[in-house]
C-alpha cells in the first residue's frame, strides 16, 4: 500500500529545504530581503528526509526474506537505481553550468572532484551538486541496511541499536583530521536514519496506539527548537548531536504518528501534497541551482526592486523549481524507474518479498 501521509511528509521536507535556499539566496543578492529569520529552520527538512528514509527501508522490507543474499542484493540494486540516475542528470546539468559560466560560482571548475561526486564518495568537500552531501549519507545508510538484511529478522532491532551505539562511541574517539570516510560512518546524523527505522518497526508491528499524540509532541518539539535556536546572521546552526536532538527526534515522532494516519484512519492528505511528494526527490536535486541562478538574474534586472521585488523572487523561484521538478519526475524519473525495475526483475527473479498476513493491520501493544 502507498502511505500517502508519509508521501505528504516528503513534500513538506522538500519545501522546507526549498524555503531555506530561497531565503539564503534572497538575503545574499537582494537588498530588501523579507524572508523571516526562521526560514533557516528549513534545514530540518534534511533531518525529516533522513528519518523518512529509515522508516521506508523498514516498511518496504517488512515481509522480506531476511537472511537472503539475493533479496539483500535486490534491495541495494533498487536503492542505487533510485538514487543515482536522477542525481547524475542533475550533476551533469551543474557541470555544464561550471563549464559555460566558470567564475560565476563559489568554486572553480578545476576545484571539483567529479569522480567522487558521481560516485557519492566522501572526500571532505561538497560534491559538484552541493545537496549531494546528504545523498552520501543516504547511500551509506543503504549499504549498512542491506548488510543488516542478511541477518534473521528478529535481530534487526538489536543490530540497529548496536550500529548507532558503535557509531556514537567511535565518533567520540575519532581524532580531528581523520579520513572523510571515518567521519561519515561515525556521523551523528546516522541516528536519524536509525530513529526512522525504529518508527518503521513500531508501525509495521502494529504498535500505533499513540500515533496522534506522537504527531502533537513532534510538532511542539520542532516548534520549540525552532524558536529557541539563534538563527541570526553569523550564528552557528545546530550540528551533530545537537541537530539530532533539535530536529531528528521530533521528526521521528511525526513520522511514526503520520504512519498511523495512513494505516488506521480513512483520512487522506490533499492531492497536491501527494503529487509534490512524488516530485520531492527531483525538487530536492534541482532547486538550488535554479534559485541561485534566478537570484543573480533578478538582482541584475531589478537592482532596486524593494519588497515587491523580493516577493516576486520568492514566488517565482518556488514556482520554477516545482514546475521543473514535475517535468523531471515525469520525463526522466518515472521512465528510468520503469526500466530499472524491469531489469531488476530479470537480474533477481527470485528475490522478491514473501507475501504474508500483514502484521501492521492490527493495533497492538
Amino acid at each position: 500500500m502507498k502511505l500517502e501521509w508519509i508521501q505528504a511528509l516528503r513534500a513538506l521536507a522538500a519545501l522546507l529545504v526549498l524555503g531555506l535556499h530561497l531565503g539564503q539566496q534572497e538575503t545574499r543578492f537582494l537588498e530588501a530581503a523579507i524572508s523571516p529569520v526562521f526560514a533557516a529552520a528549513g534545514m530540518s527538512g534534511v533531518d525529516l528526509f533522513f528519518v523518512i528514509s529509515g522508516f521506508v527501508m523498514v516498511w518496504v522490507t517488512r515481509h522480506a526474506p531476511h537472511g537472503s543474499a539475493g533479496f539483500s542484493a535486490r534491495f541495494l540494486y533498487a536503492r542505487i537505481t533510485r538514487i543515482y540516475p536522477p542525481y547524475w542528470l542533475a550533476t551533469a546539468a551543474m557541470l555544464a553550468g561550471y563549464l559555460l559560466l566558470d567564475g560565476a560560482f563559489s568554486r572553480q571548475a578545476g576545484d571539483l572532484n567529479v569522480p567522487a561526486s558521481l560516485a557519492l564518495w566522501p572526500v571532505g568537500g561538497p560534491p559538484v551538486l552541493v545537496v549531494g552531501w546528504t545523498l552520501i549519507h543516504e547511500m551509506y545508510f543503504y549499504l549498512v541496511f542491506a548488510a543488516l538484511l542478511l541477518a534473521p529478522r528478529r535481530w534487526l532491532p538489536a543490530l540497529l541499536a548496536v550500529w548507532i551505539a558503535t557509531a556514537a562511541l567511535a565518533g567520540a574517539l575519532l581524532a580531528p583530521g581523520s579520513a572523510p570516510v571515518l567521519h561519515l560512518i561515525t556521523h551523528p546524523l546516522t541516528a536519524e536514519f536509525v530513529l526512522g527505522c525504529g518508527a518503521g518497526l513500531l508501525a509495521a508491528s502494529g504498535r500505533r496506539a499513540f500515533a496522534l499524540p506522537s504527531i502533537g509532541l513532534g510538532v511542539v518539539w520542532w516548534l520549540a527548537a525552532t524558536i529557541l535556536i539563534d538563527w541570526s546572521p553569523g550564528a552557528i546552526p545546530p550540528a551533530g548531536w545537537d541537530r539530532v536532538a533539535a530536529f531528528g527526534i521530533p521528526a521521528a515522532f511525526i513520522v511514526y504518528g503520520v504512519a498511523g494516519l495512513d494505516l488506521d484512519t480513512a483520512s487522506r492528505p490533499s492531492r497536491v501534497l501527494i503529487r509534490l511528494g512524488d516530485w520531492s526527490y527531483a525538487l530536492y536535486l534541482i532547486h538550488l541551482p535554479l534559485v541561485a541562478a534566478l537570484a543573480r538574474v533578478w538582482a541584475a534586472v531589478l537592482p532596486e526592486g524593494g519588497v515587491v521585488g523580493s516577493v516576486g523572487y520568492l514566488v517565482t523561484g518556488a514556482a520554477i523549481s516545482i514546475a521543473a521538478a514535475g517535468l523531471m519526475h515525469r520525463l526522466f524519473e518515472q521512465p528510468v524507474l520503469r526500466l530499472t525495475r524491469k531489469a531488476g526483475d530479470r537480474l533477481f527473479p527470485a528475490a522478491r518479498p514473501v507475501a504474508q498476513t500483514p502484521r501492521e493491520a492490527t493495533k497492538i501493544w
